[in-house]
């Protein structure tokens, strides 16, 4: 049975030394509510006192904006909420282009006390079901096409490596690496471009 690929989600990693803090990321999370026409964001969450997960949560109707470093490491988290139509592969790229939307939005804020850089070669992609999306190489292999043909348009054709993470016990989780230094401003309209020529 072939997996219906829902609740995407999306991390990219900041520069070490590109680092907000979580209070400013709470500050600018707050400026886009009243500013953002294409979706409905609702309120944002603080969660600086956990050590080591969701910093500052921007929620929404459809997807959360999470401030992250549950894996050590701080980023932008995109997490899809509501279930999507099309294909697996339109859902993937309509993901992609969701978060680095959003991080293109956090880089280019003009008030920031520290300018905020994201690296664009590397992404980790959890699957926030493990009813249809048990964290195993069977799953990885059913995405797999799918997620190399976004891949590619991504990055227009460099090679990237896809390597699962984690046991049965967790999500599903892939993390994607990329030969070569991409901005995201670049990788969105490396999607942006495929979109104009290919519907899914």
């Amino acid at each position: 049975m072939a997996i219906d690929l829902q609740k995407i989600n999306i991390k990219f990693y900041l520069a070490e030394k590109a680092v907000l803090s979580p209070k400013e990321a709470f500050r600018i999370f707050s400026q886009w509510i009243p500013l953002t026409t294409d979706e409905i964001l609702i309120d944002v969450a603080d969660y600086q006192h956990v050590a080591r997960g969701p910093k500052t949560v921007l929620v929404g109707h459809g997807a959360n904006y999470t401030y992250d470093n549950s894996d050590g490491r701080y980023g932008l988290l995109y997490g899809s909420k509501i279930g999507t139509q099309g294909s697996n592969a339109a859902r993937l790229r309509a993901a992609f282009a969701a978060s680095l939307k959003a991080c293109v939005r956090l880089q280019q804020a003009e008030d920031a006390a520290t300018k905020p850089h994201f690296v664009g070669s590397e992404a980790v992609i959890t699957i926030n079901d493990r009813l249809h999306a048990a964290n195993s190489e069977a799953t990885l292999a059913q995405i797999r096409a799918d997620l190399e043909s976004v891949l590619d348009e991504l990055y227009a054709g460099a090679p990237t490596q896809i390597e699962r993470e984690g046991d049965a016990r967790q999500r599903f989780t892939v993390r994607v690496r990329a030969e070569g230094n991409f901005e995201m401003v670049d990788l969105l309209a490396n999607l942006s471009a495929s979109d104009a020529r290919t519907v899914v």
